[in-house]
């Protein structure tokens, strides 16, 4: 009996143990103090693969024999020459008495004039106002005139267009014109050009045809320097009109010496009266000239004394010495030089 109550209270003190040891090993830790940190949000899912990928494409039977030669791939289509750019074409309401003839003469002209390399192996251009006025002086080419009498058609000419109006009118109606006509002629149609000592039968290349535009739009301006001196300043033409007077005194002279020669006459006072109106007669030019050198430094003086004459017969019976058209006349060519020079920069 004894023993039985010996052994129970081992049991229970084993089974106390027990408890005591899951409770010590059980225990709760204690909360840590609280830290506020930023959250990260979480990472976006990956992207996923298309559903193709994991189910496989479908795959199309092949068939073509075993010893069948692979397809070649299509040939590359060959490579086209380059055309050459089609002239452009506007249309152009003409006037009754300059035609489109004159466009297309005044592209000749400058064409003609320009050599791609010079004697001094240069690009140069002949073009001056003395050589235009010659040129339609003996033809009147893109003039509807009548008659044989090629003094009375030029007079005509120059009454219908030489007034600020009808200069305005035609230069509005055919300066788009002609900027196209002489480049599209000059770059695709075949002319002679003079080349160094020999000519060539060719178009002019984009750079030549550059350098003919800014050529010519210099002589261009070298013209519209001289008009507006003529408007600007009326003594020259008054001075102009003088050299007219002095050389008509000179002729005189001379036909009094050569009377006294034929008759056998003393000739010392016909050969003074001479020598003097020939005096006067190259003072008159040479004041001419030295006012126009002060507005054109680069002229010729040959070229500038043909211009004082053509301006004084140009402001013949005309009120107040046509100064308005001379300077409509000079305002054009400042415009034409500057839509030269435009063009050449524009050309690639």
């Amino acid at each position: 009996m004894k023993q039985n109550r010996t052994a129970l209270i081992l049991i229970v003190c084993a089974v106390l143990l027990a408890v005591g040891a899951f409770f010590l090993l059980n225990r709760t830790p204690e909360e840590p103090s609280m830290v506020r940190s930023e959250v990260t949000p979480p990472a976006p899912e990956p992207a996923r693969a298309p559903d193709w990928v994991d189910k496989g494409q479908e795959a199309k039977p092949d068939y073509s024999a075993a010893t069948a030669q692979p397809e070649a791939a299509a040939p590359a289509p060959a490579a086209q020459p380059e055309q050459p750019k089609e002239p452009k074409t506007i249309e152009v309401a003409e006037d009754k008495v300059v035609t489109f003839t004159f466009v297309e003469s005044l592209s000749d002209f400058l064409l003609h004039r320009f050599h791609p390399r010079g004697p001094k192996g240069k690009p140069e251009s002949l073009v001056s106002a003395v050589a235009l006025n010659r040129y339609y002086g003996r033809e009147l080419d893109g003039f509807a005139v009548s008659g044989d009498d090629i003094d009375a058609s030029r007079k005509a000419v120059y009454d219908y267009a030489f007034n600020p109006a009808t200069l305005k009118t035609l230069y509005a109606l055919y300066a788009p014109a002609f900027m196209v006509h002489l480049v599209d002629t000059a770059a695709n149609t075949e002319r002679e050009y003079t080349v160094g000592d020999a000519t060539e039968t060719r178009t002019l290349t984009t750079d030549e045809i550059k350098v003919m535009l800014r050529l010519d739009a210099r002589r261009i301006e070298r013209t519209a320097e001289v008009l507006h001196a003529f408007a600007d300043d009326p003594s020259i033409l008054e001075s102009a009109a003088g050299y007219r007077r002095a050389a008509k005194a000179v002729e005189r002279a001379n036909g009094q010496l050569q009377a006294a020669m034929a008759e056998g006459k003393g000739t010392g006072e016909a050969s003074d009266r001479l020598k003097q109106a020939i005096l006067a007669r190259e003072r008159t030019r040479a004041e001419i000239v030295t006012k126009l050198r002060q507005v054109c430094q680069s002229c010729p003086e040959s070229e500038l004394f043909y211009l004082s004459q053509w301006g004084y017969r140009r402001s013949l019976g005309r009120d107040g010495g046509n100064a308005e058209a001379f300077g409509a006349a000079a305002g054009i060519l400042d415009d034409l030089a500057a839509r030269f020079r435009t063009r050449a920069d524009e050309l690639e």
